[in-house]
């Protein structure tokens, strides 16, 4: 009986080292990727027409399953680890782009950062509706209002945190959302919302930080105007 048990925990053992194994190469490989990815985002696009769609949800799957292992690796070789974000959130992008786009105007909603305010913004706060703008035009989110009340955008709102955001998609009910801020708050901000299975579209902002950051607006109305 000792030995029967010994020879069990053998292939455990074996089995145990295997999946390790396994899944550190994938670990390595994911990670491979990622950086050619992270210096040439053309290569999102060949990677699915060349492998299709499929390659990229494993990768995607990948990053999402390892990903504070993946980022913590990248730290320690002293890389940017921002890069797992932000080839997370341009795969979804690409993955999600068509289903988003089916949704009318009327049916969405964009979510932006407080960060992106004017530090002269007037504006309050509150747990329902987050904060509304005032268009003053002191910051780059007059300009994305005006734009989603031009498009008949279903809401703009601007939130003080991810409660917030969890919050108002549970009582808006979107059937597609836009999402702006730092690499990591749009990514994870992604995840949640597309295993809702709500179609989601991210962009991230040009410079971080608590105060007055910054976006491009070019790309902002490009994606809120997909599907025009």
């Amino acid at each position: 009986m000792d030995l029967f048990s010994k020879e069990i925990l053998s292939y455990i053992g074996i089995i145990v080292v295997i999946i390790i194994s396994i899944i550190l190469v994938l670990t390595v490989l994911s990670l491979i990727l990622v950086y050619f990815i992270f210096r040439n985002k053309v290569l999102i696009e060949k990677i699915s027409s060349i492998f299709s769609s499929i390659t990229l949800k494993i990768l995607l799957f990948m990053l999402d399953l390892l990903y504070i292992p993946s980022k913590k690796i990248i730290s320690m070789l002293g890389g940017n680890d921002n890069m797992i974000d932000i080839v997370s959130i341009d795969i979804r992008n690409m993955l999600l782009k068509n289903s988003f786009s089916a949704v009318p105007f009327e049916d969405r909603i964009i979510i932006l950062p407080q960060c992106l305010r004017s530090l002269e913004c007037k504006t309050s706060f509150n747990s329902i509706k987050g904060a509304q703008c005032l268009k003053c035009g002191k910051c780059k989110i007059c300009d994305i209002a005006k734009k989603a009340e031009e498009l008949k955008y279903k809401g703009c709102y601007i939130a003080p945190g991810g409660g917030f955001v969890r919050r108002i998609i549970n009582e808006i009910k979107p059937k597609a959302v836009l999402g702006i801020g730092c690499p990591y708050e749009v990514n994870i901000g992604m995840l949640e919302v597309s295993n809702k299975g709500i179609p989601v579209q991210g962009i991230t902002l040009l410079k971080t930080g608590c105060v007055e950051t910054d976006v491009e607006l070019n790309d902002v109305f490009r994606v809120m105007e997909y599907g025009k």
